[in-house]
């Protein structure tokens, strides 16, 4: 028996997901309410905070890339901009999950139009979910790990995907509807990624607007796609600015010269907006996480004791007074979920590991921790001022000053770490390449689920895997949690594979980010949602005046 949800109105939510055989239950939903009626017409004017290194979404890892592109591009199913636990048809009308869940079939929309004028096919979906979740040669996939569960996605006719799982996986919905798992046109994308460039100056979806003009460190300009399939967007164009500087975007957006920015991290810039009449700002946690990524590839951090004299010489919570206010990382959790999570492990567990119970409230003793660390490195053979060069991204603080902040605690244990400044662009390839001997990363994932969090940041196959460990225990882990439709045993499981992660210091857990927005007031039907990068589409925005 197969259930199902389709194109009229009906969106479900993750618990309707969770039944037996992760069949799919419909559930009805309205649009969101507004006062007064949304007005057509006008330009946004908007600034994201920098240019994105390229527009290759599904390669991307970077919100400048994906915020940049998503009014152009379209997933399978899309995140309820008034809900992120709940999902909405976007180019597939309906799906349908089999009995023994191992089967998820998706029937795509009539006469759907790219940009370019092609119409989508299933060959389409097939080439980007392939894409995603094994790049061609030359290009790489941060979120392939979330796809990891697929074992074949084949077109059964022009409207219809089958996609094979190798195990149930309730989650499943979620996962392709992740804002970065866009769907490109296989005639365009199909050659350039034969040739090694993929997607990276080319701009070709289904979304509501279109790109009309891309002028580096000035401007990119989106006008209104007429053949959008959904409701026509508000809006006639959007400009956004790529302004680097938070406190010359909050000038521009006091001075009327932008109507919004979804994206801050200082403090003491919000503080500015919040006493500016006619401005929404708000902040809310967001699942994004700033970790301490060993290169597990290099010598000497393919050592244990090494990586837990990492952990053992930072005081988490002066990381959090320290960079918090600089970089909206002021958020801690029990776990490797978020703050508060219903699968938080207890305070007795996470003193448990070594350096974890520097989290606020636990009471650690720092200066033991930095004793022992200093002692680990000695058994391991690492010599006194030992040399580590941390690559950082120049334009967001959350790794800039987390940087710093952990190459000032780690020279504590007698390590000489410098932080070596790059462009987004140059720091990715540094990373993807891993050429680097550890970096703090800011990871910042879609969605709040177990296996959005765990698949894409936790797992030797996840696109997030920077360090290169391998580790068959802990994927075995991810897999019986991810399968598991009992919510009891799953909890344990969850428990479990939290536990079993957090000894190998694979990552270093160091804080959770609050992103923050802000916009003027008569920029109507913007829902802030705690993820990140949902609901930056924008056809729901309208200009009151």
């Amino acid at each position: 028996m197969t259930q199902s949800f389709n194109a009229q109105g009906l969106g479900l939510n993750r618990r309707e997901l969770l039944i037996a055989a992760g069949g799919i239950a419909a559930a009805s939903l309205s649009g969101p309410a507004f006062a007064q009626a949304a007005k057509r017409g006008g330009t946004l004017r908007m600034s994201n905070g920098g240019d994105p290194p390229d527009f290759d979404v599904i390669q991307s890892a970077t919100y400048l890339t994906q915020m940049a592109c998503a009014p152009c591009y379209s997933t399978l199913l899309r995140i309820d901009p008034t809900d992120y636990s709940k999902l909405l048809p976007d180019l597939a009308s309906k799906f349908e999950v089999s009995s023994d869940g191992k089967t998820v079939t998706f029937t795509l929309r009539e006469g759907v139009q790219f940009h370019n004028g092609a119409i989508l096919t299933s060959d389409d979906v097939v080439y980007s979910l392939d894409r995603i979740r094994k790049p061609p040669t030359g290009l790489v996939s941060p979120r392939k790990g979330l796809l990891g569960n697929i074992v074949s996605v084949e077109a059964a006719d022009a409207k219809t995907v089958v996609v094979k799982l190798a195990q149930p996986q309730p989650d499943f919905p979620f996962l392709v509807s992740n804002p970065f798992n866009v769907i490109y046109c296989k005639a365009v994308a199909a050659p350039l990624d034969a040739s090694g460039q993929g997607m990276k100056r080319t701009v070709v979806g289904t979304g509501p607007f279109k790109l009309s003009q891309a002028i580096d460190g000035q401007l990119y300009e989106y006008v209104r796609f007429d053949k959008y399939f959904g409701e026509a967007p508000y809006l006639e164009k959007i400009q956004s600015f790529p302004i680097k500087d938070e406190i010359a975007r909050a000038v521009a957006l006091q001075g009327k010269n932008i109507d919004a920015c979804f994206f801050f991290a200082n403090e003491s810039v919000l503080t500015m907006l919040r006493k500016t009449p006619g401005i929404t700002q708000l902040r809310r946690p967001t699942p994004t996480f700033v970790n301490l990524i060993p290169n597990i590839r290099l010598k000497p951090f393919d050592d244990p004791r090494v990586r837990e004299a990492l952990s053992l010489a930072i005081d988490r919570d002066s990381f959090i007074k320290t960079v918090g206010p600089l970089s909206g990382a002021f958020f801690h959790s029990l776990g490797l979920l978020l703050p508060d999570s219903p699968h938080s492990l207890t305070a007795d567990e996470m003193k448990s590991f070594p350096g974890y119970d520097t989290i606020p409230g636990l009471g650690g003793n720092l200066a033991a921790n930095r004793e022992k660390a200093i002692a680990l490195l000695a058994q391991a053979g690492v010599p006194k001022d030992f040399k580590i060069v941390m690559p950082t991204r120049a334009d967001i603080p959350a790794f800039r000053d987390a940087s710093i902040n952990i190459a000032a605690q780690l020279k504590t244990v007698g390590l000489d770490v410098a932080v070596d400044v790059r462009d987004a662009g140059t720091f990715y390839e540094l990373e993807n390449h891993g050429q680097f001997q550890l970096i703090a990363h800011s990871v910042a994932v879609s969605g709040a689920l177990p296996d959005q969090i765990f698949g894409e940041g936790y797992t030797s196959f996840g696109g997030r895997n920077y360090g290169g460990w391998k580790d068959d225990s802990i994927d075995d882990l991810f897999r019986q949690q991810s399968r598991e439709i009992d919510p009891a045993k799953r909890n344990e499981l969850l428990r479990q594979f939290q536990l079993a992660f957090l000894k190998t210091n694979y990552q270093i857990n160091l804080a959770w980010v609050g992103y923050a927005a802000a916009y003027a007031n008569n920029v109507k039907g913007w829902n802030a949602l705690p993820d990140l990068y949902a609901n930056m589409q924008q056809d729901k925005v309208w200009l009151d005046g």
